[in-house]
């Protein structure tokens, strides 16, 4: 279902005090942006740039919930496609978009001709209709009005009330409009009209939308891509929010899990209608249907002759896969070949086509057909290179829960590579962004999905984690019982019996809402199961109501159990229903509130607005590592291990290892929603004391864990943080400013420290970089602001800096400080010589061209500054014990010096001069990192805009050779 979405409202005027320049762009936006969305929108920016300049650049950029990363995204790409035609009139450099024409002189032949550049469409993907009703509130929010589009299912967008509700709504909505001139539906009728109102046609290119949002499915899944959007992807800029799971959804999109029930059915209707019947129906169909028909009867035969022979995994399981060769010998039995895949891929669509046409079959029958199509055409795609990266499997096992005993049988093709399916979208676009709060570790993203980032950032938190999160790594229970959640010890009474009273101990405490995940659904059962028979499950409900996420219910059995809730923690009265399962009176005795049991991966820790008090806690068991009995891990990490040096991926453990992070960090991050947010997170467990197993802990949160080997003593720090974190909140809330300290390493600082660091750079390489434009609560040093070595080594002169105060209040009034980034300056220069510069000490030239004797001239002048910054360089540098009060600078473009001087986003932000120094050392001496030359001035102020994108080197530091004024100019100068 397709719905457009034409805004009435007029482009809202640019307020000067809402825009800021950002990577070389005026960009708008509503509040003034923490130094993370500052972070986020350079590196979206600078990563739009290069995909016009190079052909292709994709991101990973990871941002905490609660940052406003959505609203960053939003106004950073809508300020760049804004700005696209006049920045690059040629569009995109390298993917020329050309057309095929007859010939003027000889109509007989075709020219090639090239198309105007189109400025990219941009694609806003989410994984649920929820989040895309978020996205569309952001929106608003933002200056920017563009035509927009959501694609989403008829389940959400269908209007007709007396279909609406149908579990076949697909199939009722196909059949009621499949007759265009004369629909059935009511709804359906006034589609004409609509389409043809005035509002809807100002725009002529009113088919290819600006920005389209849309669901995960139709980007990812490539027969509803060729259906719905294939040919606008084509040089689109394509967001992926929530982007976490993206290698799961990838290798679940080029698969398919098929019950031998599903293909009785199938089989059932393709024989129906293997023969002529509808009278609109094409002679040439029923032979098309013979054709599937014969496919799926094959399919079904393979099964029977499989079935009693497969590999015994318990007594209720069996299984056996195959994979290469093998796995294509055992498809050749049903009919399906490398060669012929073609003419079957044909004859499938065609059914496809016609059934949703005229309803010939089932709406889970065409369902059906295209799985097993899309599925079977990965296998078969690229002359057959891909079939080692599939394993074909066959189960027969009897249903949990099933007291017939009746055994299930089910056919699997199954991608074990998620680049198979995701090099499809990576070929057709310009830009790809995966974005998300919980996408650490991030190290598998770029072997998996087969791609390169030009870009990545692990943003920082905007809140001040030390006062405002409770992280905590808890290894005993009450009674020093070890608290062990792994699968040799979590059957132990011994520690389900500790776990329970530790959960009481932490829901007395713990004000309003928690929530506790667990690894499984079968451990968090079976210790429902233990404390409801030790009475350690009334007991807790003494403390908290307690309500117990549901296995695989349907949406509306969720939702009613989120609903009571949200409902008891907002002290609302609501009916006590069998899924809280609490089998209590409402109680608000001690900790007050709800507790809210639920696993990893599931809804609860998957998306959901969990803000203030509906989540004081969030209590994480154990560690979330996937089923090692399941078959598709088993299979994934031998795949890994197989292919791990000639495809460049993970090995099978460390693959492993990720997937349990990137869960746990999901569900921790349903805690801290936004910059006035507080709560506690607890481990528990004693795995945690390693290291090893907190490392891939999001980094905003594992740098602020404190350990606990006694249960006692955590909980008296427990008590007294929840006081302490509201009067912090309260006391920052109410202040009308808050002033940031901008460091590599960045939290939240409340209050002013002297020194500042910028960051906006893109990495050069996927997963070695910094963190970006990051806030760090101030040292004593500057130089304990870094891990990075080399940030420590060209920051180690700094000594006083100011901090960044966006808006400076000056009579009263409210003057917009502006801070610019970029490295291309358009500004022109002062020119007053042309001279060769080089190094004092080494004597290297230090102009872009030095081998080129005409281009190694630069454009200069000479001049004194007073710069504060520059001054206390100098008295670094120099062994005199008085500061100078200025100093002689030669001032250069940024544009004519070696690049190796440059830097592309590190800087210390000086409030009194008013700009944003990178400190700059002569690449060709010896020893590194020892002369200082001057400084480039990244970014600036309004009142010293003139100074953006220059270099000052220190006269006292160059020789200069060319113009005999300009040397006597730098002699005068030494004399004063």
């Amino acid at each position: 279902m397709v719905s457009l979405i034409k805004s009435e409202e007029k482009e809202t005027p640019a307020n000067p005090r809402d825009v800021y320049h950002i990577g070389g762009l005026q960009v708008r936006f509503p509040y003034q942006p923490y130094g993370t969305q500052l972070a986020f929108m350079s590196r979206v920016i600078s990563t739009l740039d290069r995909s016009q300049r190079d052909g292709r650049c994709h991101a990973l950029l990871e941002s905490p919930t609660g940052t406003g990363k959505t609203l960053s995204l939003l106004c950073s790409v809508l300020a760049w496609q804004e700005s696209c035609k006049s920045r690059f009139p040629k569009g995109n450099l390298v993917r020329k978009r050309n057309r095929s024409i007859p010939d003027p002189a000889d109509p007989t032949k075709v020219v090639e001709v090239e198309l105007p550049p189109k400025v990219p469409t941009i694609f806003y993907a989410t994984r649920t209709h929820a989040q895309i009703t978020q996205v569309i509130r952001e929106y608003r929010k933002t200056a920017y009005r563009v035509p927009m589009a959501v694609l989403g299912a008829r389940k959400r967008s269908c209007t007709n009330r007396r279909v609406q509700r149908k579990p076949n709504l697909d199939e009722i909505c196909r059949y009621l409009i499949k007759d265009k001139d004369k629909p059935k539906c009511a709804e359906f009728k006034g589609v004409e009209e609509v389409v043809a109102h005035p509002s809807l046609q100002h725009n002529e290119v009113h088919d290819i939308e600006d920005l389209v949002k849309i669901g995960y499915a139709v980007t990812v899944d490539q027969l509803i891509r060729r259906e719905k959007v294939e040919g606008k992807l084509r040089g689109a800029v394509i967001i992926f929010d929530e982007a976490h799971n993206m290698e799961d959804i990838a290798r679940e999109a080029g698969s398919f899990d098929l019950g031998e029930e599903t293909l009785f059915k199938l089989q059932s209707e393709l024989q129906g209608n293997a023969v002529p019947m509808p009278e609109q129906m094409p002679v040439q169909m029923p032979q098309t249907y013979q054709t599937v028909c014969d496919v799926i009867d094959g399919l079904i035969r393979w099964i029977g002759s499989k079935k009693d022979s497969l590999a015994k995994r318990d007594p209720q399981h069996y299984f056996s896969s195959w994979t290469g060769d093998k796995a294509l010998r055992e498809l050749e039995e049903s009919n399906i070949t490398r060669k012929g895949f073609l003419k079957l891929e044909k004859c499938f669509n065609n059914v496809i086509e016609e059934s949703e046409k005229f309803s010939y079959l089932s709406e889970i029958s065409i369902s059906t057909l295209k799985e097993l199509l899309t599925t079977l055409g990965y296998f078969f795609s690229r002359g057959g290179r891909h079939i080692l990266d599939y394993e074909l499997g066959l189960q027969r096992f009897i249903k949990k829960g099933d007291s017939s005993g009746k055994w299930t049988h089910t056919l699997s093709l199954w991608c074990m590579n998620p680049s198979v399916v995701f090099k499809a979208i990576v070929d057709l676009s310009s830009s790809i962004i995966l974005t998300s709060g919980t996408l650490s570790p991030m190290d598998s993203f770029s072997s998996e999905l087969g791609m390169q980032f030009g870009a990545c950032l692990e943003a920082p938190h905007v809140i001040d984690a030390n006062q405002q999160v409770w992280a905590a790594g808890i290894f005993s229970g009450p009674n020093n019982q070890p608290l062990n959640a792994s699968y040799k010890t979590n059957g132990e009474y011994p520690f389900q019996d500790a776990l329970g009273k530790s959960l009481e101990e932490i829901c007395s405490i713990v004000p309003c809402g928690s929530l506790v995940f667990f690894p499984s659904y079968n451990l968090m059962e079976k210790l429902c199961t233990r404390w409801r028979e030790t009475g350690q499950w009334s007991r807790l409900c003494l403390e908290k109501d307690i309500f117990i996420e549901p296995r695989g219910g349907t949406t509306g059995e969720f939702e009613n159990v989120l609903k009571e809730y949200y409902d008891c923690i907002s002290g609302k009265k609501r009916l006590i229903g069998r899924n809280r399962r609490a089998g209590t009176q409402i109680n608000f005795k001690k900790g007050g509130g709800a507790a809210f049991l639920a696993v990893c991966r599931g809804k609860v820790s998957e998306g959901l607005d969990f803000t203030d008090d509906n989540a004081r806690a969030v209590i994480i068991i154990g560690i979330p590592f996937p089923n090692l009995r399941d078959v598709l891990v088993e299979l994934k990490r031998s795949y890994n291990d197989t292919y791990k040096s000639s495809r460049n991926l993970l090995g099978g453990g460390e693959w492993y290892c990720q997937q349990a992070y990137r869960a746990l960090n999901q569900a921790a991050g349903r805690c801290i929603r936004h910059r006035f947010d507080y709560g506690a997170i607890i481990f528990l467990d004693e795995r945690y004391r390693q290291q090893r197993n907190r490392v891939s802990i999001s980094k905003w949160l594992r740098q602020s864990i404190k350990l606990y080997d006694n249960f006692e003593e955590s909980m008296q720090d427990l008590k007294s943080f929840f006081p302490s974190a509201k009067e912090h909140v309260d006391s920052i809330s109410k202040m009308s400013s808050c002033k940031e300290v901008i460091d590599l390493e960045c939290v939240v600082q409340t209050e002013p420290e002297k020194s500042s660091v910028i960051n906006g750079s893109s990495a050069a390489s996927p997963f070695s970089c910094s963190s970006g434009l990051t806030l760090e609560q101030g040292g004593s040093s500057p130089l304990n602001k870094s891990v990075n070595s080399h940030a420590l080594k060209r920051r180690k002169f700094i000594n006083s800096a100011d901090i960044i105060d966006l808006e400076k209040e000056n009579n009263h009034e409210m003057i917009t400080r502006r801070i610019e980034f970029g490295s291309n300056s358009d500004s022109s220069t002062e020119t007053r010589a042309r001279v060769q510069i080089s190094c004092l000490l080494c004597r290297s030239p230090l102009g872009r061209y030095p081998d080129d004797n005409a281009s190694s001239y630069l454009n200069c002048f000479v001049t004194r500054s007073s710069k504060k910054y520059l001054l206390s360089l100098l008295k670094e540098t120099s062994s005199g014990s008085e500061t100078p009060t200025s100093v002689s600078v030669v001032v250069t473009d940024c544009s004519l010096v070696d690049q190796r001087l440059c830097a592309e986003g590190e800087g210390v932000w000086c409030e009194q001069d008013g700009c944003v120094f990178n400190t700059i050392f002569c690449p060709f001496c010896s020893v590194p990192n020892t002369t200082c030359l001057g400084v480039q001035i990244m970014a600036t102020d309004s009142p010293n805009v003139q100074f953006h994108s220059k270099i000052l080197f220190f006269a006292d530091h160059l020789n200069v050779m060319g113009d005999a004024a300009i040397k006597e100019t730098l002699l005068e100068h030494k004399g004063t």
